[in-house]
């Protein structure tokens, strides 16, 4: 009897994946079904807002990294100029 209630962990995820049923007694009623659809299209702006401010984000730090590259540049380029024209 012991081994008619194992299962596998692959039976057990499956299981605890699918929605549970709601029980007889309580009437079902559409709010919780638009609950749902409201809090996943929640989440999807939330995503969506959050990857807007990551490109942004990264191109703000990519345009401040060129001008730090192009500022380095030009001290390097100063720097044998000085050098090399000093006696």
């Amino acid at each position: 009897m012991a081994d008619d209630d194992r299962m596998t962990r692959q039976q057990y995820r499956q299981q605890q994946s699918q929605p549970e049923s709601a029980p007889a007694d309580e009437p079902q009623s559409d709010e919780p079904e638009e609950d749902s659809s409201s809090e996943s299209s929640r989440r999807a702006y939330a995503a969506q807002t959050a990857r807007t401010l990551e490109d942004e984000k990264s191109k703000r730090l990519g345009r401040k990294l060129n001008w730090v590259i192009l500022g380095l540049v030009l001290a390097i380029v100063i720097v044998f100029l000085i050098l090399f024209l000093t006696p």
